[in-house]
Formats: C-alpha cells, sequence, structure tokens
C-alpha cells in the first residue's frame, strides 16, 4: 500500500514540475528525489520497529479459526457473514466449518488454511462495488 501511494506522489511531483510554475527539470528531480528518500527512510522504519509497521500498514487479522468465526474481527474488517462466505468459496471452500485458518492481511488479500493447517490458500479481495454488479453507488 505504502509503494502504491509513493508512485501517486512521485507522479503528481513530477507533473506539477512539467505543467505548474516551476516546470524546471531541477525543480521535478528535486521532488522526486525528496520522495524517494522519504520513502527509503519509512521503509528502514518500518522493516526495523514493528510498533511503526503496525502503526502505518495495520496488521493481519484472524477471521476464522477451526471452523469458527471470529464475529469481532469480521466486524472491524466491515465483512458480513455473506462476503466471507463468498471470500472461502473463492479458495474452493464450501463451508467455513471445513476452514481451519482465515487471515486478512495487511495487503488485503485472504489467506485460508484446510486440511490441519496444511493447504494454504491464497486470493485477492475484490471490492464491495466489484463484486455486486446491480448494486448502486
Amino acid at each position: 500500500m505504502i509503494d502504491l501511494v509513493f508512485i501517486l506522489l512521485i507522479s503528481n511531483a513530477v507533473q506539477n514540475a512539467m505543467v505548474g510554475p516551476d516546470n524546471s527539470l531541477i525543480g521535478g528531480l528535486t521532488a522526486a528525489g525528496g520522495l524517494f528518500i522519504a520513502n527509503f527512510i519509512l521503509k528502514k522504519l518500518i522493516g526495523r520497529y514493528d510498533s511503526i509497521g503496525r502503526l502505518i500498514q495495520g496488521q493481519p487479522m484472524m477471521l476464522i479459526y477451526k471452523g469458527a468465526v471470529q464475529e469481532k474481527n469480521v466486524m472491524i474488517a466491515g465483512f458480513t457473514h455473506a462476503e466471507l462466505e463468498a471470500a472461502i468459496r473463492e479458495h474452493g471452500i464450501e463451508r467455513i466449518e471445513d476452514v481451519d485458518l482465515a487471515m486478512l492481511e495487511v495487503d488485503g488479500n485472504i489467506s485460508v488454511l484446510t486440511d490441519d493447517f496444511k493447504t494454504k490458500s491464497r486470493r485477492k479481495r475484490i471490492h464491495k462495488t466489484l463484486q455486486n454488479p446491480n448494486a448502486t453507488t
């Protein structure tokens, strides 16, 4: 997620240097260089200090453990039971009771373990508006 924000900031900084009041090459390179340095420092801090990483990126969240839905975590993650069941089906598992562990990862993916925690499946989570084409926004 941090990389996406970084890319968007770089593109905005370079665009402003190209079409804004300071359209010099030095202005664009200075803005981009500053963002590269800030990104490098932030990555080092996240890698070195777990508390900073948890603060900025969050932490994985257990959704299902040994077939039991972790209601509090599901609610915090903003899932409905129907969405959780759909996510499990995306992994080829029919029933929640068959899931040993389902984790919402910090990158938005859902990891699922089955067969006594031996089989791992990982799929990208689809945004809610993309799941239901009939939904109104």
